[in-house]
């Protein structure tokens, strides 16, 4: 009997550490696609930069820089919120992980 009892004790502390291992690494797999939808968004604020500085004015839409300027989105993983304030001034740019919350 306290064989049963030493390996159901084992088993447990196995199971806690597995359970710990893989919530961490579900936490670590969500910052890093945090991370991945803000860089997303600094290379499309800094094209549209690029953009202004070589053209005189802003893109009206996020494809102009897809097309012109390489910003390369997944668009099946990311949300992509580009709001054009008019020609001379800096958009709006959001970036969102899909299914994920704000």
């Amino acid at each position: 009997m306290k064989k049963l009892g030493k390996i159901t004790a084992i088993i447990l502390i196995f199971a806690a550490l597995f359970w710990g291992i893989v919530h961490s690494l579900n936490q670590t797999s969500g910052q890093i696609r945090n991370e991945e939808a803000q860089l997303i968004e600094q290379r499309i604020e800094q094209a549209a930069v690029l953009c202004y500085a070589l053209e005189g004015s802003y893109p009206e839409d996020v494809s102009y820089l897809e097309q012109n300027y390489g910003v390369v989105i997944d668009h099946g993983k990311y949300n992509v919120f580009y709001q054009s304030l008019g020609s001379n001034m800096k958009p709006d740019v959001a970036v969102y992980r899909k299914g994920a919350a704000r």
